[in-house]
């Protein structure tokens, strides 16, 4: 395992893709900071500006992951991994620490990069507390648990083209459906309507709202919510996460789901 670990990490350290994505991240979190009108940066604390771009980085994991993995099975690097008396539970388990590695590094760019303009801009605080390690640790955890998807699914395709595609699509999927349901759940109880009058536009009386969820569903979707990574993703960025605790558990019920499931796909998948 230690052997595969370092082959992997020596991979890491020399990757194109993980750089390309990692410079990405760090452009894009720079560029929208430097966005942010002068005038309403002391409405803001770091982490809030900063969380407005993260429920997007899961697609540049996505990219990175397909491809990074791709090219050991286009190189044969993973048969000969094999062949060299490495198990393939150790094989799928160094790759799955890669690959989380690899996210961290994104993440550790978007860091950087929203740091380093809000220091030259000047004006956004950290809040600081117990509030930020729970946020920095939430963050981690969800970032694993994507990885250990994103595992799952380049460990069981060998076209990395395909398992590219596939991690990306399946990523910006999970971002749409968890910005629906959040969307759904943000409906009020009770809604009032404008009315166009002879004496302008009036207020109505506060109505029950047709669209809001309640009862045994409001649950179900709630539990959706704080299960799925794209549903933390979405509440993270707008500071609404109901059950930050629930979802630190969510998050590690699905490394240990997805990576039971992978090593014993993986064991009888035919490398030839």
């Amino acid at each position: 395992m230690r052997k595969l670990l370092r082959a992997s990490f020596y991979r890491l350290r020399t990757s194109r893709v993980l750089w390309l994505c990692a410079a990405a991240a760090f452009v894009f979190s720079a560029f929208l900071i430097f966005k942010i009108p002068s005038e309403n940066l002391q409405k803001y604390t770091l982490e809030e500006a900063m969380m407005d771009v993260f429920p997007f980085f899961p697609i540049l994991y996505g990219a990175f992951s397909g491809l990074f993995l791709g090219v050991e099975y286009q190189d044969g690097t993973l048969r000969n991994k094999l062949i060299a008396g490495h198990s393939r539970q150790n094989v799928y388990l160094s790759s799955l620490v890669t690959i989380i590695s690899g996210c961290f590094i994104i993440v550790l760019a978007w860091i950087f990069g929203c740091s380093i303009s809000a220091c030259i801009l000047g004006g956004l605080k950290l809040s600081g507390g117990v509030q930020l390690f729970l946020s920095a640790a939430l963050i981690l955890m969800l970032t694993a648990a994507e990885a250990a998807i994103l595992t799952l699914i380049a460990m069981l395709i060998p076209n990395r083209a395909t398992s590219a595609v596939i991690s990306i699509l399946l990523m910006f999927g999970l971002i749409v459906i968890g910005s629906i349901i959040y969307n759904m759940l943000s409906e009020p109880e009770l809604a009032s309507t404008a009315i166009f009058t002879a004496n302008g536009v009036e207020v109505s009386d506060p109505l029950p709202n047709p669209y809001y969820i309640s009862g045994t569903l409001r649950k179900v979707y709630q539990f959706l919510v704080d299960f799925l990574p794209g549903g933390q993703a979405v509440q993270l960025a707008n500071q609404e996460l109901m059950h930050p605790i629930f979802s630190l558990c969510a998050s590690f019920e699905i490394i240990l789901i997805t990576s039971i499931a992978g090593i014993v796909c993986f064991k009888r998948k035919d490398l030839k």
